[in-house]
């Protein structure tokens, strides 16, 4: 079996069934309360991260652990899985279907798999080392990208954007593509993976936001770097486009 296969079919059956679980849950007005940080969690939160930290324990009980919503737990592999059990839990709330179960493994300082389940969608993508990209089990790569003027390019959250890029460098970058859009949370990373979008930006975002895009990115054929151009990981802020594309990107970006 090659490197990193049975993690990517553990890591993939437990986010279809964190899913499920959330799916349950969705446009039902679950319980929720509010965290420390002022920000949302619900029940379907709660019941996705039992489910994934359950199988993965299960699995691999000499791995650490860290969730977003049940913290960090020790290991002693030297390997830590990373989880957003429900990344979206705000448009979650609405019903909006844009949300997502956000899975990765870290190993060797960095990101050896990673998935992204946009089960409202019916769409998972997932990707490991040597081994490609996947959506719905089927191999995809990125799209060849048109000019810049022409280019569709997806952004994260705009106001940290803003604040990281500086007014001047987020309004041009914003002006010099064709269309800049924002299609929350997880879901303009998986525009991008499809060939629908052609380049997205993160910026400043939890680990477990960002955790899985490094594999799922790279695997499909991507340069996916740091705003500065540097790859690395960890990291909280990101961009991936078409190789063709990103220094053009980067130019605008890193000033």
């Amino acid at each position: 079996m090659p490197r990193w296969q049975h993690e990517l079919e553990v890591a993939t059956a437990a986010a279809r069934t964190a899913g499920e679980a959330a799916m349950h849950f969705f446009r039902r007005d679950p319980r929720v309360t509010i965290k420390a940080d002022r920000s949302p969690v619900s029940e379907a939160d709660h019941a996705a991260d039992r489910i994934l930290v359950d199988a993965l324990r299960k699995a691999f009980p000499d791995d650490a652990i860290l969730t977003e919503e049940s913290g960090e737990s020790a290991g002693t592999s030297g390997r830590r899985w990373i989880i957003d059990p429900v990344d979206g839990t705000r448009p979650f709330l609405r019903g909006i279907p844009d949300w997502s179960n956000l899975v990765a493994l870290e190993a060797d300082g960095d990101i050896v798999v990673g998935i992204l389940n946009l089960p409202a969608h019916g769409d998972l993508y997932a990707a490991a080392r040597g081994l490609g990209t996947t959506k719905n089990g089927e191999r995809v790569r990125i799209a060849e990208p048109p000019p810049l003027d022409q280019s569709v390019v997806t952004l994260g959250q705009l106001s940290n954007g803003h604040r990281l890029l500086g007014a001047d460098r987020f309004e041009k970058l914003v002006g010099m593509v064709g269309l800049a859009r924002g299609y929350g949370d997880a879901r303009g990373p998986a525009l991008v993976l499809s060939g629908y979008v052609d380049a997205c930006l993160e910026f400043d975002v939890a680990l477990w936001d960002i955790a899985p895009f490094p594999v799922l990115f790279e695997e499909a054929g991507a340069t996916y770097t740091d705003l500065d151009g540097v790859r690395r990981w960890p990291q909280r802020s990101g961009m991936a486009a078409h190789p063709a594309l990103h220094p053009k990107l980067l130019e605008i970006v890193a000033g």
